[in-house]
């Protein structure tokens, strides 16, 4: 994939983040950069929503934050005093909002993307420990409540 169309989703996601946390909480979600990860190992902490997708490029797009920003993505959605659960599935229907609000940008963007996506998936627990096989991936940390949340997403152009 070349460079211009890798800033280009890159950029989509970090709008959609930033949005969809915006019209949720109406809170303000601030981007710190995007770095070219340098391990195929990604390990994270707190509650974690993965969403892969696949058309001219696949990849997947790996959210985690905080239990504390989780609870507040699930009072925007109209829940109160959420349970484990609870935050799990806000993290999927977050993951999955921020997923499709950016794969729609790229596939008006980017001519012939036709990019779809897959169920979420979400977990909670410290120390996880994923792996990006076969593709490169980036990190973004947003800033939000005087806490983190990361997004990684990695990508494999499809032959």
């Amino acid at each position: 994939m070349d460079k211009n169309t890798e800033r280009q989703v890159m950029q989509s996601f970090i709008r959609s983040m930033c949005n969809v946390f915006s019209t949720l909480t109406e809170k303000k979600l601030v981007p710190r950069g995007v770095e070219q990860s340098d391990t195929l190992i990604v390990k994270v902490s707190g509650v974690v929503v993965i969403v892969s997708f696949s058309g001219l490029f696949s990849g997947r797009l790996l959210v985690s934050m905080p239990k504390e920003l989780a609870g507040i993505i699930y009072t925007g959605l109209g829940g109160e005093n959420p349970s484990d659960d609870d935050l799990l599935l806000a993290a999927n229907e977050f993951g999955n909002m921020v997923a499709g609000n950016a794969v729609t940008e790229i596939n008006n963007t980017i001519k012939g993307a036709n990019i779809r996506l897959s169920p979420p998936s979400s977990f909670i627990g410290d120390d996880l420990v994923f792996f990006n096989f076969k593709m490169s991936a980036h990190n973004i940390l947003f800033d939000a409540e005087n806490l983190t949340i990361r997004l990684n997403v990695a990508l494999k152009e499809e032959k």
